[in-house]
């Protein structure tokens, strides 16, 4: 008799609901990110110069080797069908496709269970830390990693305690795409998810030697680590080539290019207690209301015997995204990474790790053993108010940081940049190199749409000028923010414009005037 296998209809509805929510909100959101254009203008170079490994439109020039290709590679590709931001939204509906169908991947590798899992996936769709991903940073590569990422977890798992070949092969195809969506994904996701997952595996395998998992001793343990060993050495050794091999031009590089710039502040990095804009931007709202009340719960259940390595991850992880607040993360990571990396990524993994336990709990709460406890001890009219609070926390700060952008703008009003792009393709403009002022990240979007050359540029990790490697300053578009020391940049170019071959100046912030005015009239 074949038993019948049901769909299941609260993946189906976070499907739905995630397409109709995200997939229609990012035709609002998603040009105003910080990052969305970006990437944009990066997939326009593979569009035109699929093999051109340098990019000479900023900076004077830099290698695009230097990040990894593949996202951008797919917008470029899907450009040639209805242009660059065409291929930018469906990349990113792709993208909101992976993350839910991944969460649930991962959810049910944890608990076990279809509708934990579910639920999982349907909270996932609301999750403060990807909506914030997505419509406030437009962090696609990073979503998409992490999202990839999460569905290699079950593969690894069924090679590991299988060993399947089948499940070999497709943990290391998803591995190699991880690597070429996001560099510090797979760096950090082999440490933080696979490692955990690997010492699950173990656990489960002992767990099959012993009647209970309280019978699980260090001994028991040690032998089912050491009956998996091979599988483990293997499958780590093979995951290693693949990620050196995918990345290798990163890497090398980055070996050949090291990243020796004065440290750019980010907020992330900020003692959260002293800067509180910071701390609301970068932990509160990642982690969202509902998490940090229930947070007790799902390290309780992390530190459960089979999710010991979980509970671990996650603690790490959880202290890492706190930023300057205590110098933990400092001595941790030391201090070199400490000023390259930004810390919110390990909020997002920790809040990411958390939706598990959190599908887990929502289906405890609503139709399991919480709900009869809860009934029992207090009554049915406090267990719906209960879950009434819960769920109007969590959608309030879903609507909450879906609007941060709107109250607090993080980036000017739309420029129309048909009258720009026109000056520059005209009467060989763009022989000579141009500089934006109070463009935002929109600068990104100006530089997709002209072969002009800037001297400014918005991917600070490949700077070489010293002009620019020598001030804490992110790009010089935006130098007023950081005072003496901005606007002394970008008085290095104003002062000497023909040592950059720099003629037009494009201004979108008064502020400047004085700047360029004052140079033009000494001349």
């Amino acid at each position: 008799m074949k038993l019948k296998k049901t769909t299941n209809k609260l993946l189906i509805a976070a499907l739905f609901i995630g397409i109709a929510f995200h997939g229609s909100a990012i035709f609002f959101t998603l040009e105003t990110t910080y990052d969305a254009l970006i990437h944009l203008f990066f997939a326009e170079h593979y569009a035109t110069s699929w093999f051109e490994p340098w990019n000479y439109k900023w900076y004077t020039g830099f290698t695009v080797m230097s990040y990894p290709p593949l996202v951008h590679q797919c917008i470029g590709l899907l450009s040639y069908v209805g242009g660059l931001k065409f291929g930018m939204f469906t990349v990113a509906i792709i993208a909101i496709i992976l993350f839910i169908t991944g969460v649930y991947r991962f959810s049910l590798l944890i608990t076990s269970s279809r509708t934990a899992a579910g639920y999982a996936a349907l909270l996932a769709v609301f999750s403060s830390s990807f909506v914030e991903t997505l419509h406030i940073f437009g962090q696609l590569p990073s979503i998409i990693g992490i999202s990839i990422l999460m569905h290699s977890l079950p593969e690894i798992y069924l090679w590991l305690k299988t060993g399947s070949y089948r499940y070999y092969f497709t943990s290391l195809s998803l591995i190699a795409v991880t690597v070429t969506s996001h560099h510090v994904t797979p760096i950090f996701g082999m440490v933080f998810f696979i490692f955990p997952l690997i010492g699950m595996v173990i656990m489960d395998h002992a767990r099959e030697q012993v009647d209970s998992i309280k019978e699980i001793t260090f001994s028991v343990f040690l032998k089912s680590f050491l009956k998996l060993f091979k599988r483990i050495v293997g499958f780590g050794m093979s995951s290693l080539v693949i990620i050196i091999g995918c990345i290798l031009p990163y890497w090398i590089n980055t070996k050949n290019n090291p990243i020796t710039q004065v440290p750019i502040p980010h907020g992330s990095r900020d003692n959260f207690l002293e800067v509180t804009s910071s701390g609301l931007v970068f932990f509160l709202i990642p982690w969202g209301g509902i998490l940090l009340i229930i947070l007790p719960y799902i390290f309780y259940r992390y530190y459960s015997k089979r999710y010991l390595f979980f509970g671990l991850s996650i603690t790490i992880l959880t202290v890492l995204g706190t930023g300057g607040t205590t110098p933990i993360p400092k001595m941790f990571l030391g201090e070199n990474a400490f000023n390259i990396l930004t810390l919110d990524r390990f909020t997002l993994w920790a809040s990411i790790m958390s939706l598990p336990m959190l599908g887990e709990f929502a289906y405890r709460f609503i139709q399991g053993d919480i709900k009869i406890l809860i009934q029992e001890k207090i009554g049915a009219v406090y267990h719906r108010l209960a879950g009434a609070v819960l769920a109007g926390l969590f959608i309030f700060m879903t609507i909450f940081t879906m609007t941060l952008g709107y109250f607090r703008p993080s980036q000017p009003a739309k420029i129309k940049m048909l009258p720009i792009v026109n000056f520059l393709s005209q009467d060989q403009h763009d022989h000579w190199r141009y500089l934006t002022l109070g463009f935002g990240d929109q600068m990104a979007w100006l530089a997709a749409q002209t072969k002009a050359l800037s001297v400014d540029g918005n991917y600070h990790s490949a700077r070489r000028l010293p002009e620019l490697t020598t001030r804490p300053i992110e790009r010089l578009e935006n130098s007023k923010f950081k005072g003496v020391e901005g606007i002394g940049s970008l008085q290095q170019f104003l002062t000497v414009p023909e040592k950059y071959n720099l003629k037009y100046i494009f201004s979108n912030d008064k502020f400047y005037d004085p700047c360029y005015i004052s140079v033009a009239g000494s001349d």
